[in-house]
């Protein structure tokens, strides 16, 4: 080992060597720390040199000098500032670099925290230790907090018997007991110590900030209590735990005891539930809020709108409409569906029912106030009338829903469990019996296409054309109808209703009057035609409803549109009651300037919204020739533009592909869950081809199935 040569080199001469083996550039973070430390502290390690001509090449220690260079151009040091050296020859250079970026170790966290701890109790601050090292003040948070770590805990990391994350884990809280005694579980443990079951460990006592309890009392308001919380300094959501759960509690309880103190001045009896489970209603009856007549004065308040918007309507005149009026006209169409909405919904519980009813007051899982009205208590639950009161005539009291235990048919009453008993069946050989037998049924319908059919329709019918729920039908199925009522006046008297009340009107019903199973042979014996008019009508009943831009959309229901090529626009026209006078007016002056010209838009943009809102109805119509003058090419475009997602193209946005399942056996209750799925596959894999064409592929693979009955193949009535 030689002696190495040192010397004062003007910075202005050095420069960065080629043969330096650092070629991956360190983080900012990193170099603002570097550079921080040489400000304040100057080199306190000596660059390794070799000499190039007249200059000098750094070949270790080019971090250091790009950041003497950012002292030099900030105005910090002068260009001929010397630096201390050590002068190497070029063979020396290559290999000395390579153990200088190499052979090295970073210092070990422990020690940081304490360095950092030491300078703090010597009344550094916060501010001063991260300026000085050019670290964060998140850094130094995190370093001071591993530094009120237990001791034990840090000898052990020194000791490599724990990593980092598990030490800054330990630091959620700063009992060293509770530290030490978590600790010693898993020394003693034959499972290895996580960060994750460290933290469950030492907070288990504790609510998490984001618990409902938690949430619904405020973590500042449990501050204010005198509650503990601890943080979590190395989560990336720096989550906080509420150590003093007796209090959160007790908070929680006295701020649902109020709510539920007034609500006890007018039910029966009221309590209060911190926590109730998935099942806990099971065992009360129900009320429900009834419909009642809507508070007088919101009915004159709707009426007074719905004669002020009529005005407005009526005396508009572009000469002397103003913002103010605009302004008016917005707010009393928003107050009127407001009222609207209000009236559709007036429901309340009656005195009768609140006088043997009461309400559980309790948290909901995202934290706000729940309170389950109209619960009846079993002791509260009317008992069985006996036959001398049957003749008395019904009760007049209020409808209450039993339990979900006692709806069951009462078995010491059935006839069929007597009859099992004396055979000395019991109910378990009676389930296999039953499960045996439905197979039975069940292997034989699903080869008998025609009666599948027909028991499927007679299911369908039931749902739809009686709206009967509650009558159990031969196939559990359901079909419910989308919800449209709050649009019920946009659907109203359009050319989709008089079509629907065509086709209702055209439909063979009058078997539907039998008793069962009359009505079900009836059903058997129509006409091909009119099972597949009632089958279309059922099936129609149940669709689903979606534009076709909306995020969830069902890429099956815009196939089946384009399939039967279904023209949205000759059924809907956009006027100024239905779309443009419900959107901005820069919406109606953007589609204009599209699909009419810049002329035509520039001259509308001038007036106000109801006029711009009426041109654009007459230049979007049917005919917008004639009612707007358009040219052909342009009436062409106007009167087939429909809003985004209105129209069924067939088009859609491809979904993931489903998970591969045929390495797998599947017993027969799997196929229901295996079916499902492989329709959701059969649908993306239509995405790679052409709608068309595949539309075309699957109604010829469906005329050459030759099992399918003739009926089926033909156009419906």
């Amino acid at each position: 080992m030689t002696n190495p040569t040192i010397a004062m080199i003007p910075l202005n001469k050095l420069s960065l060597s080629p043969l330096n083996v650092r070629k991956t550039a360190a983080s900012q973070e990193e170099d603002n720390e570097l550079y921080a430390s040489i400000k304040a502290n100057g080199i306190k390690q000596n660059l390794l040199i070799h000499k190039s001509g007249n200059a000098y090449h750094v070949h270790a220690g080019g971090r250091r000098l790009t950041m003497l260079e950012r002292l030099l151009a900030e105005g910090e040091i002068s260009a001929d500032k010397e630096i201390p050296c050590i002068i190497e020859t070029k063979k020396q250079a290559e290999e000395t670099s390579l153990i200088e970026n190499f052979v090295r170790a970073g210092m070990h966290p422990a020690d940081e925290a304490e360095a950092f701890n030491a300078l703090e109790k010597k009344g550094w601050s916060r501010e001063e230790i991260a300026n000085r090292f050019g670290v964060t003040l998140n850094f130094i948070d995190r370093r001071m907090k591993l530094a009120r770590v237990s001791p034990v805990i840090i000898e052990a990391f020194r000791a490599n018997k724990m990593t980092l994350e598990c030490v800054q884990a330990f630091s959620i809280t700063d009992d060293h007991g509770r530290q030490n005694e978590v600790w010693e579980e898993y020394t003693n443990s034959p499972y290895a110590a996580y960060p994750s079951n460290i933290k469950s460990a030492l907070t288990q006592r504790t609510y998490h900030g984001n618990s409902k309890l938690a949430r619904f009392v405020g973590v500042e308001a449990y501050q204010a209590a005198g509650g503990t919380v601890l943080r979590d300094l190395f989560s990336d959501n720096n989550s906080v735990h509420l150590a003093d759960s007796d209090l959160l509690e007790k908070l929680a309880g006295e701020k649902l005891q109020a709510t539920a103190d007034e609500l006890a001045k007018e039910w029966k009896w009221v309590a209060v539930e911190l926590e109730v489970t998935y099942d806990a209603f099971r065992a009360f009856g129900r009320v429900y809020p009834e419909p009642v007549e809507p508070d007088p004065a919101l009915v004159k308040e709707f009426e007074d709108l719905e004669t002020r918007l009529e005005a407005f309507s009526n005396e508009y005149n572009e000469g002397t409409w103003t913002d103010e009026l605009q302004a008016e006209e917005d707010a009393a169409s928003e107050r009127l569906e407001e009222i609207r909405t209000i009236i559709a919904n007036s429901a309340t519980f009656t005195a009768e029912q609140k006088a043997i009813a009461g309400v559980v007051v309790t948290v909901d899982h995202g934290g706000d106030l729940r309170t389950e009205a109209g619960l009846v208590r079993p002791e509260d639950l009317p008992k069985k009338k006996s036959v001398s009161d049957e003749d008395e005539g019904d009760s007049t009291g209020p409808d209450i829903q039993l339990p979900v235990s006692t709806r069951t048919t009462d078995a010491n009453n059935d006839p069929a469990t007597d009859a099992r008993k004396q055979q000395g069946v019991s109910l378990s050989l009676a389930e296999e019996l039953r499960a045996t037998r439905h197979q039975i049924l069940q292997a034989h319908l699903a080869a008998d296409f025609a009666t599948a059919f027909d028991v499927m329709l007679y299911s369908m019918c039931f749902r739809t054309l009686r709206n009967s729920s509650s009558r159990s039908t031969p196939v559990n199925v359901s079909i419910t109808h989308a919800e449209t009522w709050r649009n019920r006046d946009a659907i109203k008297d359009t050319v989709a209703a008089r079509m629907l009340q065509a086709t209702r009107d055209g439909l063979n019903v009058e078997w539907l009057s039998l008793a069962s199973p009359h009505d079900f042979e009836a059903m058997c014996a129509l006409p091909d035609a009119d099972k597949q008019a009632l089958f279309a009508w059922c099936s129609a009943h149940g669709v689903i409803q979606q534009l076709a831009t909306d995020t969830d959309a069902n890429p099956v229901i815009e196939v089946i549109g384009h399939r039967m090529a279904i023209d949205a626009a000759a059924c809907w026209r956009p006027t100024a009651a239905n779309y443009w006078g419900k959107t901005k007016k820069d919406h109606a002056i953007k589609v204009a300037r599209e699909l009419i010209d810049d002329r035509w838009a520039d001259d509308k943009a001038k007036d106000k919204k109801p006029v711009i809102a009426a041109s654009m109805e007459q230049a979007f119509s049917e005919d917008p020739r004639a009612a707007a003058g358009l040219t052909p090419d342009t009436a062409a475009k106007t009167s087939t533009w429909l809003p985004d997602g209105m129209a069924f193209t067939g088009s859609f946005t491809e979904r993931a592909p489903a998970p591969d399942y045929s390495s797998h056996d599947y017993d027969d209750d799997d196929l229901d869950t295996k079916d499902n799925e492989d329709r959701a596959t059969d649908v993306d894999k239509a995405g790679d081809a052409d709608p068309e064409d595949e539309l075309q592929e699957h109604e010829q693979d469906f005329d050459e199935d030759g099992d399918i009955p003739a009926f089926l193949k033909e156009n419906a009535a």
